[in-house]
Order: C-alpha cells, then sequence, then structure tokens
C-alpha cells in the first residue's frame, strides 16, 4: 500500500512541509508523543486522528480545545469523518491536506514513517525497505500451535543444541546473536535476508497444557487475533514457521527499556505518566476492537524506545502457547480481582491492570499491597492506596479503574483513553508553552512542525519475549 502523505502548512508563516505515513493510526497534536506533532498553542495535546486503508480517509477530532474545520464547519467531536482526496482540514491557522493518490505517487519516495519527505532516496528494488506491518497469514498461529501439541519436548531441547546457533540461516533468517532464553523459549537477533531488517527470532516451547489449549476453539480464534494486531502502540508479530528446530516466531526487535526498569529509578512526573498512560490505553482500545485481551498489563510488558515511542508487550502469547496454563494468568501485583479468582474476564480486566500500572508511575509504589498468594484487592471494602495530591479528576479516575467491582471501571480500553485523554486536555492546557522551533532543511521548510518518529538503534532486553 502506498503511503499517506499528509501536506501541513503554516499560512502565518508561509511554511509548508510533507509527511508520510506507512501505516495508522495517525495521531496529530501538539505533544511530542504524536505521530505528526504539530508545535502550535491553539493545537491540542492530543488533537485529532487519522486512519485510513488502500481506499479510504477518516478523520476524528478528538475533542479538541479549538475543533477542526471541514469546508468551513466544525467537525463534531469523537465522530469519524470521510476524507476524500484533495480535501483540507483546518486546525488553527494550520491547513492540513491530503494530495490526490497520483499526486502522492510523484512525490512519495521509501522514507522513515513520519518524516518530511526530501529527494528520493535510491533502494535497492530486491530488499525493499521494511514496513513494519504483521506478516502473518490467516491460520498460520493454528499452524504453529498444533505442532507445539504434537512434539515432545526433549525433540526441541536436542534440536536446539544442534540448529540455534550464531550464523545460522533459518529459511529467510540469518542468526545473529543470541540475547536470552527462558522457560517460553530462546530469542536470537537475526537478520530477515529479504527485508533487510533486524529482528527478534524467538524459538518457541511447547506448554505443558499445550494439547488441552489447542482443543479450544476461542483460543484459537483469540491466537489468530493476537497475530493480526497492527498498532504503532503494539509489538509487531512479522512472522510464524517451522524449522528443524521447531515452531518459532519472528517479532520487532525494540531498542529502550522496559517502564519497569524506569520506574526502578522513581515515580514519572504528573504529564510524561499521563503520555505513557494514554500510549498504553491506544494499545489497549486497538486490541479490544479485535477481541483482544491482554490479560497481564503491568510495566515489565510496557517497554519506552530510544525514539520516545511507548509499546506494549506480550499481547496473549504466553497464554496462547500454554504458559501459565492451569493457574491464574497474570502477575499478582497488577492482577484484578477476578483473575485472582479464575473468573469470567475482559476488557475491563485490562483497564484494572493498566490503572494499577498508571498509579505506579505517580507514586512510585503499588495501589494494593500483595504477595504471591494474596492481594489486599480481595479484602472486603478495599480501596487503593493512592497520592493525596493527585488531580481530584484523575483520583476519581484511577479509584475507579481499580475498583474491585468490574462494573465500576470504564467499559474497555476506548473508553479509558478518553477519559485519560480530557484529563491530560485540561493538566496541559495550565501548562506554560515553549514553541521548539526545527532546523530548516534545504530540501523543504519547517518552522512549527516535528515529528515523535526516528530510527533507534537495534538493542533489545531479551527477557521482554521469553517470559
Amino acid at each position: 500500500m502506498e503511503p499517506l502523505v499528509i501536506r501541513v502548512e503554516d499560512t502565518q508563516l508561509g511554511t509548508t512541509a510533507d509527511f508520510a505515513f506507512h501505516h495508522g493510526p495517525i495521531r496529530i497534536g501538539r505533544n511530542a508523543r504524536n505521530d505528526l506533532c504539530l508545535s502550535a498553542r491553539f493545537v491540542s495535546a492530543w488533537h485529532g486522528l487519522v486512519e485510513f486503508d488502500e481506499v479510504s480517509i477518516r478523520y476524528t477530532d478528538l475533542a479538541s480545545t479549538n475543533g477542526t474545520l471541514l469546508d468551513g464547519s466544525r467537525l463534531r467531536e469523537r465522530v469519524a469523518v470521510p476524507i476524500e482526496d484533495g480535501t483540507s482540514l483546518w486546525i488553527g491557522a494550520l491547513r492540513l491536506r491530503f494530495p490526490p493518490r497520483g499526486e502522492r505517487r510523484r512525490r512519495t519516495p521509501a522514507i522513515e514513517e513520519g518524516r518530511p519527505l526530501g529527494p528520493a532516496p535510491q533502494t535497492d528494488e530486491a530488499n525493499p525497505p521494511a514496513m513494519g506491518t504483521p506478516g502473518i497469514r490467516a491460520g498460520g498461529i493454528t499452524h504453529v500451535m498444533r505442532l507445539l501439541a504434537a512434539a515432545p519436548p526433549d525433540d526441541f531441547a536436542r534440536a536446539w543444541r544442534r540448529v540455534l546457533l550464531p550464523g545460522s540461516v533459518i529459511g529467510r533468517f540469518e542468526l545473529i546473536r543470541e540475547i536470552g532464553r527462558g522457560s517460553v523459549g530462546m530469542v536470537f537477533e537475526a537478520k530477515d535476508r529479504h527485508l533487510g531488517r533486524h529482528v527478534a527470532f524467538k524459538a518457541v516451547k511447547p506448554g505443558r497444557e499445550s494439547q488441552v489449549l489447542l482443543r479450544q476453539e476461542l483460543l484459537q480464534q483469540e491466537a489468530e487475533a493476537v497475530a493480526r494486531l497492527n498498532h504503532p502502540n503494539i509489538v509487531s508479530l512479522y512472522d510464524a514457521g517451522t524449522c528443524d528446530s521447531g515452531p518459532y516466531l519472528v517479532m520487532e526487535l525494540l531498542a529502550g527499556v522496559t517502564l519497569r526498569d524506569r520506574l526502578l529509578t522513581g515515580p514519572l512526573p504528573l504529564p510524561e505518566s499521563l503520555e505513557v498512560g494514554i500510549e498504553i490505553a491506544w494499545a489497549l482500545a486497538h486490541a479490544h476492537a479485535a477481541g483482544v485481551i491482554h490479560r497481564d498489563l503491568k510495566p515489565a510488558n510496557v517497554f519506552l524506545t530510544e525514539d520516545g515511542r511507548v509499546k506494549v508487550l506480550d499481547f496473549g502469547i504466553a497464554h496462547v502457547f500454554g504458559v501459565g496454563a492451569g493457574s491464574a494468568i497474570g502477575t499478582p501485583a497488577y492482577m484484578a480481582p477476578e483473575q485472582w479468582r479464575r473468573g469470567p474476564q475482559d476488557a475491563r480486566t485490562d483497564v484494572f491492570g493498566a490503572g494499577a500500572t498508571l498509579a505506579e508511575m505517580l507514586t512510585g509504589r503499588l495501589p494494593y499491597a500483595v504477595s504471591e498468594e494474596r492481594s489486599a484487592v480481595l479484602e472486603p471494602g478495599a480501596r487503593p492506596t493512592l497520592d493525596p495530591a493527585l488531580p481530584g479528576d484523575l483520583d476519581g479516575l484511577l479509584r475507579r479503574a481499580l475498583s474491585p467491582d468490574p462494573d465500576e471501571r470504564p467499559r474497555d480500553g476506548h473508553a479509558w483513553l478518553e477519559e485519560l485523554l480530557a484529563i491530560h486536555g485540561r493538566v496541559d492546557a495550565a501548562r506554560p508553552f515553549v514553541l521548539h522551533r526545527q532546523s530548516i532543511s534545504p530540501d523543504f521548510r519547517v518552522t512549527l512542525l516535528a515529528t515523535a518518529v526516528a530510527a533507534g538503534t537495534v538493542t533489545v532486553l531479551a527477557y521482554l519475549l521469553l517470559r
């Protein structure tokens, strides 16, 4: 699919820049964590959302303060509207134009996601640039599950010693170095020799309950949904297959640290905590809309990349492959009461985990005292321990998200996201605004434009893929 180009014109300063995106959603706003950052005070921190596919473009105003104009009329908040080729949206003095497809084809080189367009670089036709989208074929994960259920674990151990070595070539993947191993499998940094990108190659061990889980049709459906999640805030699963050493998964390789490691240095400031919490909520909203529940949301499953993005890890992978089967799925400190009781779980279970993670970011401590055997959330009349200095609306939202009663929590990731966006907007409006100007390139002029996406070096913490 050809990239979507958004042309941004500042009518006051007379500057213009084009930005290209290979996949959405594209978040637009003044906050630097947006995919398209517009550094003007009349732009809200999280202003709008652009979604697109091969045939259509849709724009949603995210209840912004100053609104978005289309054909001179202000758009309704949180209502997606179709955008035709050549249409212009107005945010204050900024005009956002969507060039016609023919014009995009002439103007769009292979470039980094969200970067301003310059001269088209030379590309190798045999090694096209990686687009970063999952490539799992329909039924691919179910096939891997069947192989896991059929093969004795001992066969995997012997094959690993023989096959999984640095320098080995498995299909189109060349193993570079081992970056960790654990109860679920072994992970290598590898190079995709077709696409030229570095990936995480994960050889998977069968769980003790693999054969039981394979017979659960609903689990197979969830496994396929997990494999096809495609969102900027969810680590991508690129491929799945088999080799002499057994089944394997190929995943996005990340550079940065986990939120858990970041919290070892202390709590995050309120604005940063809200920004990270909002990005986690974007991931949950997307997954919940696809019918996928995480079940183990915690700081160790949130990755802060070197280029400022937030990625949620391990959506259903451990559950799908039988790891932890027969016991409560989750991590005690972040488990909702229904998980402790092994009762029905839904999107509100993830909201509890997201609330516990946000509370820890804000306060540096857990909202409920917990041990491996029991949590204070199970006690009659349980209430979370929070910082009394938190803004009242945020305190109230966290108390609802961390309620022992699922009915009191926001209903899903989308509802959780909307409330966080509203609170962040109020916090952001009260903060002083500093304009950061981007240097002017000889190829295009940019004065009020910045982008939140940049290329990072390839490093990874191995245990992220091994729990």
